[in-house]
């Protein structure tokens, strides 16, 4: 399916969100179903895209303040760009994704990957000191059904708060297309009870740089 142009600001929000293109999670089921092996050796092949997640890596190990050998969890691994930085830098990591072509692209034997929805996460009690995700959240935020799509971050929340220590972090680094849409899955988390946090907006005035993270620390 072709990309649309939207270059349609949302006025009503406390931030320029331009959305130049529509992107994938809006119109493709899931994604498996937009990453074929075509756009997955394309992903994988891309050094740009590398040196994108290995940056955002950084920034959430800065923001998180914690230490090796800590135990992370990332959600929607990909092919493992952020997750074979977190493991050189000697974190414990283990990586999920919904695409078997992304797990079985490199040899990430070390990344742990296993196929699994973020949905249903599936690990026991206090598994992790931090889950970390790059760009995956918002194919859930991209449900247009508001009942599922509460549903869904309300499980995604919940489990959350039951695989993290005690003292437990969470970051998620994703590109929302509205301020209603960067809240939502604040104001979940917040309903659990179980979270202290807030957003971390580095270059907050620059729509092409902007990069959004949504952090949290269990109680």
């Amino acid at each position: 399916m072709n990309e649309k142009k939207n270059k349609k600001k949302d006025k009503s929000s406390q931030y320029e969100f331009y959305i130049k293109y529509e992107r994938p999670e809006e119109y493709a089921k899931d994604p498996t179903e937009f990453y074929t092996s075509k756009r997955v050796n394309e992903y994988a092949q891309s050094k740009s895209l590398m040196r994108i997640q290995e940056r955002i890596s950084k920034r959430a190990l800065e923001i998180a303040q914690i230490e090796p050998p800590a135990r992370i969890l990332d959600l929607g691994m990909g092919c493992g760009f952020a997750s074979t930085h977190m493991f050189l830098n000697k974190f414990q990591v283990v990586g999920i994704d919904l695409n078997l072509l992304f797990l079985s692209y490199y040899e990430i034997q070390n990344l742990n990957p296993i196929q699994s929805d973020m949905r249903d996460i599936g690990f026991k009690p206090g598994s992790f000191d931090l889950i970390f995700s790059i760009s995956a959240i918002q194919w859930v935020l991209a449900e247009k059904n508001e009942t599922k799509r509460i549903k869904f971050l309300r499980k995604i929340a919940n489990q959350c708060d039951l695989i993290l220590n005690p003292k437990g972090k969470i970051i998620f680094q994703f590109y929302p297309k509205s301020d209603t849409s960067m809240h939502e899955i604040g104001k979940i988390f917040n309903s659990t009870g179980q979270f202290n946090g807030n957003f971390i907006i580095d270059n907050p005035d620059n729509p092409k740089k902007r990069k959004i993270f949504l952090y949290l620390e269990k109680k």
